[in-house]
């Protein structure tokens, strides 16, 4: 899958975020997995309470940008996706996906007059500035270039647009004219609204673009990770998102990875929860998985002493089994975490499973 990776000519940028790139805690990615053992597919944000199961077209996008370090949020794992972004903060997230600012500092392309409302001491200075010495940000007449304010849809595809076009991609234009508000687009926007809305970088909603309406920081969200997402069709057919239904995030104990290829898929499977899985893979930037089946959190147990014994029926592990030095239990809730020991059913969680390997229980996961 090529990704947007390169500015043309005077100017390189690398994407901070590569296709199947493994996001692992701080940890190296296993490159193969033998043992039966078991994932875990979260239906919302592993990092941010507020980025829930409500944010089903979101929550992957979220989770690896913010892995990637392109995006954050505001403390108490909390992210506030439905809070409008403004034009700083948008042009800083782009910085970070295209590193904007590393070639203006390395040269590539001359500094350009300071915006008059950006002062050098601002968090954002920095990539506003390497945004106007690529012409991705032009600022108003009077320079100035309402770093608060908050940033419509329709500029958002204009900077968005002006970006891609800088890297080795190119966007065919299309046209807008089959949604309802098309009218409502200023003109200098229309080129890149077109553009982006043919390589289904945007979507609408429900027949609207809505292009003055301000961008939601969820918005902007899977509005980046599509764009770091394209992929150039040959000939003249310009660089496309292609949603990749095979592709999901998962958790395995405490490790966390992004866009892993499911093996075996099958489209008639809903690949969500805890799964069951057989092997493990890097090949080359992207991470494959061979998933064997879905499995619920149904097991009651007590744990004491470094063992734990399982109740339940008799479709699952039963039994006595001792937990290896280096187990990890996890809190499958929101956001997905691993608290500090492993403990017993009844109080504070009501169920959990465990993953069991050469006997020991290596990680344990539990519902509330």
């Amino acid at each position: 899958m090529k990704r947007t990776c390169r500015l043309t000519a005077a100017v390189l940028l690398t994407a901070a975020v590569t296709a199947g790139t493994v996001t692992a805690c701080g940890a190296a990615a296993e490159t193969a997995v033998t043992t039966e053992t078991y994932a875990y597919l979260p239906d919302h944000s592993v990092y941010f309470y507020d980025v829930d199961d409500g944010y089903s077209w979101a929550f992957r996008e979220v989770d690896t940008l913010a892995v990637a370090g392109v995006i954050q949020g505001r403390g108490d794992h909390l992210f506030y996706p439905r809070n409008a972004i403004t034009r700083a903060d948008f042009i800083v997230m782009l910085d970070r996906a295209y590193g904007m600012s590393s070639a203006l500092e390395s040269g590539a392309v001359p500094a350009q007059q300071d915006f008059s409302d950006v002062p050098s001491t601002e968090y954002y200075a920095k990539s506003v500035a390497a945004a106007r010495a690529l012409g991705v940000a032009t600022g108003t007449a009077d320079n100035r270039f309402l770093p608060q304010q908050t940033m419509s849809r329709q500029d958002a595809m204009v900077f968005l647009k002006r970006t891609i076009d800088r890297t080795d991609l190119s966007l065919r234009s299309g046209s807008i004219t089959g949604f309802t508000d098309a009218a409502s687009v200023k003109e200098y926007a229309q080129e890149a609204v077109g553009a982006l809305t043919n390589a289904k970088v945007i979507g609408g909603t429900n027949g609207k673009l809505n292009p003055t309406a301000p961008v939601t920081r969820a918005e902007m969200a899977a509005m980046l990770y599509r764009a770091l997402h394209l992929t150039q069709n040959g000939g003249s057919g310009g660089a496309v998102y292609h949603e990749r239904k095979d592709t999901v995030n998962l958790c395995i104990g405490a490790q966390s990875y992004s866009d892993v290829v499911i093996e075996n898929y099958d489209p008639s499977v809903t690949y969500e929860g805890l799964v069951q899985y057989s092997g493990l893979r890097r090949e080359g930037s992207t991470m494959y998985i061979t998933i064997e089946g879905t499995h619920a959190i149904d097991r009651e147990a007590s744990y004491k002493n470094g063992e734990f014994t399982f109740n339940g029926d008799e479709n699952g592990v039963l039994g006595k089994y001792p937990v290896s030095s280096d187990c990890v239990a996890i809190d499958t809730g929101e956001p997905y975490h691993q608290i500090t020991s492993p403990v017993s059913t009844g109080s504070e969680y009501s169920r959990c499973y465990p993953s069991v390997k050469d006997g020991e229980v290596v990680a344990v996961y539990y519902v509330q």
